[in-house]
């Protein structure tokens, strides 16, 4: 089973071909292959076929099962054919096939044919989808790229409800209604071993995965998980033996696993899965040593319950047939530390590594910090955290944010989990260009009391105010237990504001990006500068804002830009430029906006208004 899959560019060159006779390489690609590695051509497949499969039930101990063929599904998918099988032996009567399963090696007569990948859904006997092997390396014979999505205005990104909950949109793993009659074939759904990861963890991040095509099950660690680990070019991996691929490693692992198709000592080249992973193409994603130690049967799913080893080498090709990395290298990752002042006193750090990539990345941050808080602090009940994170870009430069989150509810950990992993969406996934991101760190402290306070009056000292004078406003707010407290803040009248009416808004952090929302106020970045300005700005549940709108008056955002009280010239080039859509007018102007901090969250709104006398 050694030897050495050549590339397809070797061939081409050693055939000295031109692109008129690329053609005839394809063609030759697979019997030249087939010899190196004794493959069974998709054409020698027939029904009644008798053959092996390779997988772990338990352990590391490779073992057989029973296949034979039941047919060929030519074209099942563009430009590709599945060979359905009937599986035996081991567990697989009770359990069927099973999640983590995917990959695992399919022999007939001694040759190589491909890997389990497709199951039915809820099916009472084990029927398998083959994924030929050929088209595993025919597939995944690609160039290696950045590992950033290409374009990403088209690819996937992680959204946020205004209560912190994540969604991607769109989602890059489709729920098909279909899926739950059972009579779709599909790829065999990956398990994500959880190691660290409490039950309301577990409940906030199973949907997330879930979008991603993966399920999250129970996991441990045998071995060093940190992804950054040093990297060996030595492997215990064999066809058939259970591997991962790590999505967070160190204090808290989060490993998705499957079957080992193929090890080709001569490169240290890996196959596995057999079906996308994520489908995204380029990846640098740990490739992590497994061990398996139960298999559980369900009605629906089953799936084994694997614990994380040691890093061994990186995945870089995840495509349609499978993912195709290397033993001995190493994947490019984000380190993310988090220290945590809990709430029954004493300090923890936590110190992790997270797939660098555009779709992940801010998933994962997301993910680690729920892990964290939830595995810390209380998943319910009154409780407040205040929350720090410094995120290191590639140019050098430090983005700070900050927030205070109080509630009685299990959306404090996801609103707090939120304000880090939001920027590092933006960052990443933004319309401009993709911006690296080189390093996470996260100070969280937490108290068991619910410190929130609501905007209970606002009110003017007058409502007549001079132009260039300026109004006192004043708020009152009332906190958890009752008490009401009262602040002050003057609020500056522009002169050319003279004999106009006005309006003054005072809102929590919600009520203003609502605002925006609906005046037309937030704009597309066009440059990266503008990306910052807008996470250093981000609006914090600990202010109250303050700010003063005319009607009538033209503002537009332009580039991007926020652009208030346009003069008149300005005005008029701004009303003739179409310029694809990036400037748009708006019917109202902030002409002032300041804030409150307070040492809490805040909620509520008022809306006042002011008449300032003529000159």
């Amino acid at each position: 089973m050694g030897g050495s899959i050549p590339s397809f560019r070797d061939l081409a060159l050693r055939a000295h071909l031109s692109g008129a006779c690329l053609l005839a390489v394809l063609a030759g690609f697979a019997s030249e292959a087939s010899a190196q590695t004794a493959i069974l051509p998709l054409e020698e497949v027939r029904p009644g076929m008798v053959g092996e499969g390779r997988t772990v039930f338990a352990g590391e101990e490779v073992e057989s099962f029973g296949v034979e063929i039941v047919g060929v599904l030519d074209g099942a998918m563009p430009g590709r054919s599945i060979v359905l099988a009937n599986l035996s032996g081991g567990p697989l009567a009770h359990t069927g096939v099973m999640q983590g399963m995917s990959g695992s090696p399919v022999y007939v007569d001694g040759r190589l044919l491909g890997a389990v990948a497709y199951a039915f859904p809820f099916a009472k006997d084990p029927i398998c989808g083959i994924t030929p092997f050929e088209e595993m390396v025919r597939f995944t014979e690609m160039p290696l790229g950045t590992g950033a999505a290409p374009g990403v205005a088209a690819a996937p990104g992680l959204r946020f409800s205004p209560a912190g909950e994540p969604s991607f949109d769109p989602a890059p793993v489709p729920e098909a209604g279909i899926e739950r009659d059972g009579r779709q074939l599909l790829p065999i759904r990956t398990p994500v071993a959880a190691s660290g990861l409490s039950p309301a963890a577990h409940r906030t991040l199973a949907p997330l995965f879930r979008q991603l095509g993966m399920e999250l099950s129970p996991g441990g660690f045998t071995g060093a998980t940190s992804a950054g680990a040093a990297q060996t070019g030595s492997s215990p991996l064999q066809p058939g033996s259970p591997v991962g691929a790590t999505l967070i490693g160190g204090d808290l692992v989060l490993m998705a696993s499957g079957t080992v198709t193929h090890v080709d000592e001569a490169t240290g080249e890996v196959f596995a899965f057999g079906h996308p992973f994520t489908g995204l193409g380029t990846i640098s994603i740990p490739m992590q040593a497994a061990r398996v130690e139960a298999n559980v049967a369900s009605l629906s799913n089953s799936f084994r319950i694997t614990s994380a080893g040691s890093p061994i080498g990186v995945w870089q090709q995840d495509r349609a047939t499978g993912v195709r990395g290397r033993l001995g290298a190493r994947a490019r990752t984000i380190p993310m530390r988090i220290q945590v002042e809990g709430s029954r006193g004493g300090r923890r750090d936590y110190e992790l590594e997270i797939v660098d990539h555009d779709l992940f990345s801010p998933a994962l941050a997301f993910s680690a910090l729920v892990a964290v808080l939830s595995q810390e602090e209380r998943p319910a009940g009154t409780q407040t955290i205040r929350l720090g994170a410094r995120i290191g870009v590639g140019d050098g430069r430090t983005l700070a944010v900050e927030d205070v989150f109080a509630s009685g509810a299990a959306g404090v950990l996801t609103g707090a989990a939120a304000l880090v992993a939001a920027p590092v969406a933006l960052l990443l996934g933004n319309p401009v260009e993709r911006i690296p991101v080189r390093e996470i760190e996260v100070d969280i402290s937490a108290s068991e009391e619910a410190q929130a306070a609501t905007l209970s009056r606002a009110w003017l000292r007058s409502s007549r105010v001079r132009p260039g004078g300026t109004a006192t406003l004043r708020v009152a707010l009332r906190d958890f237990r009752g008490a009401e407290a009262t602040r002050e803040l003057e609020v500056p009248i522009p002169r050319s504001a003279a004999g106009s009416r006005l309006t003054l808004l005072v809102a929590d952090a919600l009520s203003v990006a609502l605002s925006d929302q609906r005046q037309g106020v937030t704009g597309t970045p066009a440059r990266v500068e503008q990306i910052y300005r807008a996470i250093s700005r981000h609006r914090r549940q600990s202010r109250l804002y303050v700010r003063l709108v005319g009607t009538g008056r033209s503002a537009a955002v332009v580039g991007g830009e926020y652009l208030p009280s346009l003069p008149p010239s300005v005005r008029s080039v701004v009303s003739r430029d179409s310029s694809g859509g990036l400037t748009r007018e708006l019917p109202a102007s902030v002409l002032w906006e300041g804030h409150l901090d307070f040492d809490a969250t805040v909620s509520g709104s008022r809306q006042l208004t002011l008449q300032v006398e003529a000159r």
